[in-house]
């Protein structure tokens, strides 16, 4: 495949990153510690717009999956998504004057579904279109690694743009995260920027609509709201199921750890605006590094051990920094020795984090091809569908469960960081470190039973192709 379609194809994901920064990073501290809604409800709104938004997937993955038009399958529900992105997520950071809890509350929620619904009709079926475009085993590992690539690179660009341009620190708000006046412009910039990128990759791929698959019978015709059903067919496959609930739990402590990464930075560590943009940028690591180990490792030791070094390495990593606050490992070190420790340490982990992200797309691809083998249909739109509702919906309950977890320790709004009483910021270390990482490992015994492989799904590969040639007679 030639580089420049990979590139095209890819940087449609920068959409993804912008939303899951601004979303993990700038919206719940926007609504919890600038606009005061409790962390309870900030999480509920977060839970219930992720579930919501779970559920929909499946519904347009299955819509694009059985689609028929001379722009194909895909790119006609790219589009539909791509174009009001924009006004929706500006329209989330504006929330009128004088709200209430409930209005706050009602506001947030109602914004991020449909956020996150304009973004599903572009994001699925971007995912399908990735699958449809490469079957060569080792070759999807290199799509997604462009794909990833761009999806963590509009993540870091946004947060790095976010803490130096819209909240440096002023006479009035030495913590400039907790001037409001700041958010409209910034979510306006974050938006336009994703729709970009968007529309960017639909007009670059349209080259490939005539080489891709076609349209799979629809078996729930006239009852669209049948295919979040029918997403849960694809836990009938053993494979899949067991790439599921790892991605269930894995995503679910994400959540847990991005909504709690502006705390553990501002209030353990003691960061301002300046040196968390310093540790947004640290991700650059692993977008350098992340592809480049995780080809060479899934074809040396094959994906399953990849995936299970990965996550046991960015635990390690990962988990250091508020397990080293716990042990006051912080206390005798200035600023500048505590943004390069947190540098280094998040860096490094971002390899393995962002590989774990490269591999269970992969990974997921081949169950499609066990799939098309024991069905005869090709679904990418189904089974992306039911890999993001696994990883929408645990992020919405990592949320969740941080948001209760604030209110829990009690822990201030609006409240400078030295303010903050021991016992919350202990609490904070906790949630944010050891329970988070064994939590997180406890996947592991969960993923060691994927059976596929690389001499598997060759065997798999032939399989289908013997088949086509069996039907073609």
């Amino acid at each position: 495949m030639r580089t420049m379609l990979k590139l095209g194809y890819g940087v449609g994901q920068t959409s993804s990153g912008v939303k899951n920064a601004t979303f993990a990073i700038f919206l719940f501290f926007y609504y919890n510690q600038v606009l005061g809604l409790s962390g309870s409800l900030a999480g509920m709104a977060s839970l219930l717009a992720l579930v919501i938004d779970a559920i929909t997937d499946p519904m347009v993955g299955q819509l694009s999956d059985r689609f028929k038009s001379r722009w194909g399958r895909r790119h006609p529900f790219m589009l539909i998504g791509a174009l009001p992105f924009a006004f929706a997520f500006y329209l989330l950071f504006t929330p009128p004057a004088g709200l209430t809890d409930t209005g706050l509350f009602t506001w947030m929620l109602c914004f991020a579904i449909t956020v996150r619904i304009f973004l599903t009709f572009f994001f699925v079926p971007h995912l399908s279109l990735g699958a449809e475009m490469v079957r060569d085993y080792h070759e999807r590992t290199s799509l997604i690694s462009y794909r990833l690539f761009f999806q963590f690179a509009g993540g870091l660009f946004v947060s790095m743009v976010g803490f130096v341009i819209f909240f440096p620190p002023s006479e009035e708000f030495p913590n400039g995260m907790l001037n409001a006046a700041s958010y409209p412009g910034f979510a306006l910039f974050a938006g336009t920027l994703a729709t970009v990128a968007m529309l960017w990759s639909i007009f670059s791929t349209r080259s490939t609509i005539p080489q891709l698959s076609d349209p799979v019978p629809n078996p729930n015709a006239g009852h669209p709201l049948l295919g979040f059903i029918t997403v849960f067919r694809t836990l009938r496959q053993f494979a899949f199921r067991k790439l599921f609930i790892t991605t269930l739990v894995f995503t679910t402590i994400v959540g847990v750890t991005q909504t709690l990464i502006i705390y553990t930075g501002t209030y353990l560590y003691g960061f301002a605006p300046e040196h968390l943009a310093i540790v947004a940028s640290s991700p650059v690591i692993g977008v350098l590094f992340a592809p480049i180990f995780v080809t060479r490792m899934s074809k040396r030791y094959d994906k399953k051990h990849t995936f299970m070094l990965c996550m046991v390495l960015g635990s390690i990593f990962g988990f250091s920094q508020p397990i080293a606050f716990l042990f006051g490992f912080f206390e005798p070190l200035d600023i500048t020795a505590r943004v390069s420790f947190i540098y280094l340490m998040n860096g490094i982990s971002q390899i393995f984090f962002i590989g774990l992200y490269i591999i269970v797309d992969s990974m997921l691809s081949d169950t499609i091809d066990q799939h098309e083998l024991d069905t005869g249909r090709r679904e990418e739109g189904l089974y992306f569908a039911a890999g993001s509702f696994a990883q929408k919906a645990s992020f919405g309950l990592g949320a969740f469960v941080a948001g209760i977890g604030l209110d829990f320790i009690r822990f201030p709004q609006g409240a400078n960081p030295a303010d903050v009483p021991m016992q919350a910021l202990t609490g904070l270390a906790m949630f944010a470190g050891p329970v988070s990482m064994v939590l997180l490992l406890s996947s592991l015994f969960v993923i060691r039973a994927y059976p596929l492989n690389e001499k598997e799904h060759a065997r798999i590969t032939q399989a289908i192709n013997d088949m086509k040639l069996e039907g073609a007679r």
